[in-house]
């Protein structure tokens, strides 16, 4: 070992203690790239599938909520639905559908939920929405729209009907 470096690290140092040194930190470095690196989202785009003629009927059409574009034209579906996965998924991001998907195929396209995620107050079965956000395990935002087909909760506290 070098005067130099040995006077930097002490007496006593042994080149097995600069070697396990080293060590630490490249675990450490690397662990630090791994966590960063996981943690990206993800765009997923599903592949297309084929919807028949006269497949989806009896399903209400929702008009977009904005000048955003011309609405398709009434009783059409929607050749895809676009809509934003958070929470604790795998791969939080948007995600790119067929028309007349649910709720569950963006859970997948999402990568799935993460482990210990609740999944109870997800109506998995619901039909999608362009331009919904999803949010998985996570508590619902103070004002946020609450899904109305009994995935969510309602109004609680002294406000609340029949309180």
């Amino acid at each position: 070992m070098p005067p130099r470096l040995r006077s930097v690290l002490g007496q006593g140092t042994t080149p097995a203690h600069v070697l396990v040194l080293v060590l630490v930190v490249l675990v450490a470095g690397g662990g630090v790239l791994w966590w960063v690196q996981r943690a990206q989202p993800q765009t997923v785009a599903s592949d297309p599938v084929a919807v028949q003629a006269g497949a989806v009927t009896g399903v209400p059409t929702v008009p977009s909520p904005g000048p955003v574009g011309s609405p398709p034209p009434a009783g059409t579906p929607s050749a895809e639905v676009v809509v934003d996965v958070a929470g604790k998924v795998r791969r939080p991001g948007i995600v790119t559908l067929p028309g007349g998907s649910r709720v569950v195929d963006a859970l997948e396209a999402a990568g799935g939920a993460r482990r210990g995620a609740d999944l109870t107050p997800l109506n998995l079965a619901r039909l999608l929405v362009d331009g919904e956000q999803i949010v998985v395990g996570l508590p619902p935002v103070a004002g946020a729209p609450v899904d109305g087909t009994g995935g969510g909760s309602g109004p609680t506290g002294p406000g609340a009907a029949g309180a």
